[in-house]
C-alpha cells in the first residue's frame, strides 16, 4: 500500500516559492507521511513505496537524478532547470528512461515540455500547481495593497502611501518547518486580506490568482519560466531598470549636487519620471480577478485521475 510524501528543501535557499509549491501538493494527499528533499531523491531508500507529486524547479544538484525507485511520481507543474548542465543530466538517456516509465510529464512552462516531446516523452503543458488553490469566496471589507518584493518598482505614491510591503525572503540558515510556517501564513493573509498584490514574485502571482486576488506583476516579459501568466490572463509588466538608484549612488560617491538640489531631490525626481513611464505603458494599476476556474478544475481532475490510478497500482 502506497505511502505518500512530499517535497522540502534542505540546500540553502532564501525564496519561500518552493514552500508554496510543497503546500499546493499537499491538498491533494490524505496525509504526508514523509518528505524528502528535492535535491537528493536518488538517495531515498524507504522500504514502503511513496506516491511524490514532482512539481516544482529541478534542480539545484542535477548528479542526484533520476529519483530512487522508492518514488512512484506523479509529474505536474514540472519545470527544468536552463543551464547547460541540468540540460545534460536531466535529459540524458537515463533521465529519459525514467521520464517515459512515468508519462505523461505535466509541465510548468512550453519550453521544459518541448525539451521532453522533442525525445519521444509524452508531456501536456500543466502549467503550476499553485493555480489549484480554492478561490476564495468572499473578497475582504477594507482590503489591503501588498507589495511583494517590489521594491525596484516605482509605484504610484496613492497606492503606496497605504500599501504593506510584503518580502518572501528568508533567511538561508532558517530550517525548511519555519519556511513553510511562514509560507502558510502568507498565503492565508492574501487569501483573508489582499484587495491587490503588486510583485516581481511568480509564486506570490500565480497562489493570487487562484485565490481571486487582483494581481499586477513585473518581470521580463521575455522569460519563458513566468510566461504563464499571461497564458492565464495576467500582463506581464516589464520591469524597470532602477538607473535612478545608480545614478543617485553616483552623485553621492562624487559628492555632487545637481541644480543646487541635494541628491534626495535627485532621486525623487528620477522616481517620479519612471512613475510617468511606466503611465505611459498603460500600467492597470486597477485590475479585476482573473477566473482560472475552468482550467483549474480540469487540472485538479487529472491530477486526482493519475492519483487513484497509482493508488490502485500498489493496492
Amino acid at each position: 500500500m502506497l505511502k505518500y510524501a512530499t517535497l522540502k528543501y534542505d540546500h540553502p535557499s532564501s525564496n519561500l516559492g518552493d514552500n508554496i509549491q510543497s503546500i499546493a501538493a499537499e491538498q491533494f494527499l490524505p496525509h504526508v507521511d514523509l518528505k524528502f528533499d528535492r535535491d537528493a531523491l536518488n538517495q531515498v531508500t524507504t522500504d514502503e513505496k511513496h506516491l511524490l507529486l514532482m512539481n516544482g524547479w529541478f534542480t539545484t544538484m542535477p548528479q542526484n537524478w533520476p529519483p530512487s525507485e522508492s518514488i512512484v511520481p506523479i509529474f505536474v507543474g514540472f519545470h527544468i532547470e536552463n543551464s547547460k548542465r541540468t540540460h545534460e543530466l536531466l535529459l540524458n538517456p537515463q533521465s529519459i528512461e525514467y521520464f517515459k516509465r512515468h508519462e505523461p510529464i505535466g509541465c510548468r512552462d512550453e519550453t521544459t515540455a518541448k525539451l521532453l516531446s522533442e525525445r519521444g516523452i509524452r508531456t501536456y503543458y500543466s502549467k503550476c500547481l499553485t493555480i489549484t488553490f480554492p478561490r476564495r469566496q468572499l473578497e475582504p471589507n477594507n482590503g489591503k495593497v501588498f507589495l511583494v518584493d517590489a521594491d525596484s518598482i516605482p509605484i504610484p505614491k496613492s497606492i503606496e502611501r497605504e500599501a504593506i510591503q510584503i518580502t518572501h525572503q528568508i533567511a538561508f540558515f532558517c530550517p525548511d518547518e519555519i519556511k513553510s510556517e511562514m509560507a502558510r501564513f502568507l498565503l492565508d493573509m492574501y487569501k483573508n486580506q489582499a484587495r491587490l498584490v503588486i510583485t516581481t514574485k511568480l509564486h506570490c502571482a500565480l497562489p493570487c490568482i487562484a485565490l481571486g486576488v487582483p494581481v499586477v506583476f513585473f518581470g521580463d516579459p521575455d522569460e519563458y519560466r513566468i510566461a504563464l501568466l499571461e497564458d492565464l490572463g495576467v500582463k506581464i509588466n516589464k520591469k524597470p531598470y532602477f538607473i535612478g538608484r545608480s545614478i543617485c549612488t553616483l552623485l553621492r560617491l562624487l559628492k555632487i549636487q545637481f541644480k543646487g538640489k541635494p541628491v534626495g531631490k535627485v532621486a525623487s525626481s528620477l522616481r517620479d519620471l519612471f512613475h510617468q513611464m511606466l503611465i505611459n505603458k498603460h500600467v492597470n494599476w486597477n485590475p479585476e480577478p482573473v477566473s482560472i476556474e475552468t482550467e483549474k478544475v480540469k487540472l485538479i481532475d487529472n491530477i486526482e485521475n493519475e492519483i487513484r490510478i497509482k493508488e490502485s497500482a500498489y493496492a
